[in-house]
């Protein structure tokens, strides 16, 4: 979120797509695919994952004869139903009078859904095909999942998170701050089940942790939370909620615990560049099998409640100008990854 956005990176997904679309004209039903991604926006995150989830495609192809096309939110609202969804995607259009009941399956395939915007944009979508809301933090889907198209059951839904359970993060910390104690939290309310996960990992530790908690419900609320907090922590954890997710916000937070030499424990990459010590991130690479694996197993799924995956595997990013201004001894990336224990 921190980073800005790229016009020229833009540039060449839109010509792509007008490329997927012409090609999607002349196609046949023998060259569905078997996922259509969708895309918000061409966030370096979003652009990464696709570019993995093809590799790992092309790997794969010999065995499951698989294509993999994609979409931005535009061409996504054409596409109205299951119905006419196939020939909408070919550029034919439906005669007025033609029988429904003998439309043609979609050749969308999954629809993967990359990111918050995405997402909801299949979830509010009608149709019965399969969908894979990939890239989601938690407090979007726990937003999401009270939608009634998705609790209607209607039809097979995948779900990955990429947000660390909180045992995992725990482990980070107690590796570079073997003495700390006091984890300082800024919440917002939406984060409520975040918070509640974190207080549920602390009490199952084995070490004796203190959740300082305090609530920002809004940007004008963070400086007396933060004045609440910091004095009694040990660090500070930024979660992955709209605070953390906001730049300006989750820069406050960053600039406050430097000010109050307070390490700072970030929700991605981008907040490490920016002053954080640590974060935990999932792998691009890891997170598209995750995702292909996920999707096969949906094209042949039945319809009903979503199937939820965490991302099976995180990397650690550290930041080695804050640790020696901290006086922390840091290990390398590699290191720590290797020594973290996923949660039973």
């Amino acid at each position: 979120m921190l980073e800005g956005g790229y016009p020229v990176r833009r540039t060449i997904h839109l010509s792509m797509a007008t490329f997927v679309v012409a090609v999607a004209l002349c196609a046949g039903p023998a060259s569905a695919a078997d996922m259509t991604v969708v895309l918000a926006d061409d966030s370096p995150a979003a652009m990464d994952f696709v570019a993995h989830l093809r590799s790992v495609d092309a790997a794969s192809l010999r065995l499951t004869q698989s294509r993999i096309d994609t979409l931005d939110l535009a061409q996504l609202a054409s596409l109205t139903d299951e119905a006419n969804a196939d020939s909408i995607a070919r550029g034919l259009r439906r005669s007025p009078d033609t029988d429904s009941r003998q439309a043609p399956r979609s050749s969308l395939g999954v629809l993967v859904g990359v990111g918050a915007r995405a997402a909801r944009a299949l979830a509010e979508r009608p149709g019965r095909e399969p969908i894979l809301l990939a890239l989601l933090g938690r407090v979007d889907f726990e937003i999401l999942r009270t939608l009634p198209q998705l609790r209607s059951g209607e039809r097979a839904v995948g779900v990955l998170l990429i947000d660390p359970p909180p045992a995992l993060q725990l482990t980070l910390i107690t590796a570079l701050l073997p003495n700390a104690r006091r984890i300082g939290v800024i919440s917002t309310p939406e984060a409520e089940p975040l918070l509640k996960s974190l207080r549920a990992a602390a009490q199952s530790s084995r070490r004796t942790w203190m959740i300082n908690a305090a609530r920002a419900p809004s940007s004008q609320d963070l400086a007396s939370a933060l004045q609440t907090v910091l004095p009694t922590s040990d660090l500070l954890l930024i979660l992955p909620d709209p605070i953390g997710a906001t730049p300006t916000a989750s820069l406050a937070l960053l600039q406050a615990a430097a000010v109050a030499n307070v390490p700072a424990f970030a929700a991605n990459e981008s907040m490490v560049r920016a002053g954080a010590l640590a974060a935990l991130v999932p792998g691009s690479a890891q997170l598209a099998r995750q995702a292909h694996v996920l999707g096969q197993r949906l094209l042949h799924a039945q319809p009903g409640p979503p199937v939820v995956e965490t991302a099976a595997r995180f990397d650690v990013r550290t930041n080695p100008h804050v640790a020696r201004r901290l006086g922390v001894a840091l290990p390398s990336d590699a290191e720590l990854a290797a020594g973290l224990v996923p949660p039973d």
